[in-house]
This record gives structure tokens, C-alpha cells and sequence, in this order.
């Protein structure tokens, strides 16, 4: 019979699955689901005790639960690095600017003035 994971362990097992969330939210350009992402990633920080001392087999446990989570984030990373470029690509594409200047006139679509790749 095998023994409870410690807490710090179990914790970091149940934040991958809120950073999965938002990487799906992200990869289906989900607003509310993202937001929703959000309070899912946060609780389950807030639940991450510190790391006290750990067996070898619990921190070999605990690092593969952190690696997974890590690679999870860079993930999301791209995903919205992705969704950020479409964004911009979109409002340029409709003549809006991204900051803070007044929208001009719609780039005609010569083929020259919008050069990007998604």
C-alpha cells in the first residue's frame, strides 16, 4: 500500500491541470474560460505549501510534478504569443492601431503595406 504524496507534492500535481486550462483557453481564444483559468492557477498556488524536508522519492516526485508544469507555461507562452500576433495582425489589417494613436485610414491591401506570417 503506498502513502498519501505530501501536501507540497499534491499541490504541485493540481497546478498543472489549471495551467492546462489556460492553455486551452489561450489555444481557443477564450476569454471568459481564460479568466476563469486564472482563479484555477491562483487557488492552486495559494495552496502550495513550502517544500519542508522531503524524502529523495517525494522531491524526485515533486521535480517531475514542477518540470510537467514548467513545460506546461511555456506552452501557454506560445499560445499567446500566438494570439497577441493575430490580434495585432487584425488590427492592422482593419486600419486600427494597437496603441494609443487615433485609427487612420484603412492600409490598402496591396500586398506590400501587410507583410506578416501567423
Amino acid at each position: 500500500m503506498t502513502e498519501p504524496l505530501p501536501e507540497v507534492v499534491a499541490a504541485a500535481s493540481r497546478l498543472r491541470p489549471a495551467i492546462e486550462e489556460t492553455a486551452a483557453a489561450l489555444a481557443g481564444a477564450d476569454l471568459p474560460r481564460l479568466l476563469a483559468s486564472d482563479a484555477l492557477v491562483q487557488t492552486a498556488l495559494n495552496h502550495v505549501p513550502r517544500p519542508g524536508s522531503l524524502a529523495p522519492e517525494e522531491r524526485s516526485h515533486l521535480r517531475h510534478e514542477v518540470e510537467e508544469a514548467q513545460a506546461t507555461l511555456r506552452r501557454c507562452r506560445r499560445l499567446g504569443v500566438a494570439l497577441n500576433e493575430f490580434v495585432r495582425l487584425s488590427l492592422d489589417a482593419h486600419g486600427h492601431a494597437a496603441g494609443y494613436e487615433p485609427a487612420g485610414p484603412a492600409v490598402a491591401m496591396t500586398g506590400r503595406a501587410l507583410n506578416e506570417k501567423a
